[in-house]
């Protein structure tokens, strides 16, 4: 049974209805997590104009690296397109961590699209981080299997309907981690914020660095969420 998903704001400042946005310290990574489908794509496409043919990491105008497995995936396309594809899938794999730790190494903030249902993905994740003295973040998109699959037609990537039912159960047993904190889903992780497609679509901004009072707390983003048990959808988004 999926997690309710809380609508009201964390004590505070309460949100604008129209303007809103997610707040992180400068050097953060965030792991923009879903089952295939949920919306990942479709909100790295509206805040940060991917399209989905880019071929390397983008960079936006202030400095954040956006990083898609699906970039590596057009950069190897012209060279073993011709094999099928599960024959090459570990090597956009490959691609794809080395990029995330390249990202890493420039200092500043980066935003990695994965599905962060598999658990040595994040644990790789958290290491490198670690290593990299980067904080994690978790930003975590639940929808309903049906509602992805629409999703996922939408944008033309199908998984097959064996890997979505797997992406699936594992995602089951992550949301269920997520009452535990962040730190459960994953280690080292200084926030989460869990959202459903509506949520999803009011996020009109995420900042890095600095807000408009001074220097960004590292800690205040963690302190939102856990002060909301077990975990608020809302708990990030404020009032830009």
């Amino acid at each position: 049974m999926p997690p309710t998903v809380a609508t009201d704001p964390c004590p505070g400042p309460v949100p604008s209805p129209d303007r809103r946005l997610l707040h992180y310290p400068r050097r953060s990574l965030v792991l923009l997590g879903g089952i295939p489908g949920a919306g990942k794509s479709t909100l790295l496409s509206r805040l940060y104009g991917l399209t989905g043919t880019e071929v390397r990491t983008v960079r936006s105008p202030d400095g954040v690296r956006v990083v898609d497995s699906q970039q590596s995936r057009n950069a190897l396309a012209p060279w073993l397109g011709a094999v099928p594809y599960p024959a090459w899938r570990w090597v956009v794999h490959l691609l794809h961590y080395v990029r995330i730790l390249l990202a890493l190494c420039s200092g500043g903030p980066v935003i990695v699209h994965e599905t962060a249902t598999r658990p040595a993905v994040r644990t790789l994740i958290s290491v490198v981080c670690r290593l990299a003295r980067v904080e994690p973040h978790l930003l975590l998109l639940d929808a309903e299997p049906a509602e992805a699959r629409r999703g996922q037609l939408e944008r033309g990537r199908m998984v097959t309907s064996r890997s979505f039912r797997t992406h699936g159960l594992r995602w089951r047993r992550l949301l269920d981690r997520c009452a535990d904190g962040p730190a459960a889903v994953l280690s080292g992780a200084r926030s989460l914020v869990l959202l459903d497609r509506a949520l999803a679509r009011r996020v009109q901004r995420i900042r890095f660095g600095a807000g408009p009072d001074g220097p960004s707390d590292p800690s205040a983003a963690a302190r939102r969420v856990l002060q909301c048990v077990p975990v608020y959808s809302a708990a990030l988004l404020m009032a830009l």
